[in-house]
């Protein structure tokens, strides 16, 4: 129960605050050597939540585009599918006929 309550604590400082905030109150009682290794965190993870958007958007138009070939598949099956029908009505009017 103590843990959370230290938990709780250190999330309310956090909460409603934006990383530049949360950096500016970091560095005020940091040595430099931290700052320079917290900079790095903070550049690696900015690069990664890139990285993610850039993939997630590449999954976003890659599905859009999954859609419409599956629709034209759908389209190419119906008109093989009226073709075939030809074909079929077409053997049954010769069978008939000899």
């Amino acid at each position: 129960m103590i843990q959370l309550r230290v938990k709780d604590v250190k999330m309310s400082r956090v909460t409603g605050k934006d990383k530049n905030e949360l950096l500016e109150s970091f560095v005020a009682g940091t040595s430099e050597n931290n700052i320079y290794k917290t900079a790095i965190f903070v550049r690696c993870t900015e690069d990664i939540e890139t990285a993610l958007k850039s993939v997630t958007d590449q999954i976003k138009e890659s599905s859009e585009s999954s859609d419409r070939l599956g629709n034209k598949v759908l389209w190419l099956n119906r008109v093989i599918f009226l073709a075939t029908l030809v074909c079929v009505a077409a053997t049954i009017v010769i069978a008939v006929k000899t």
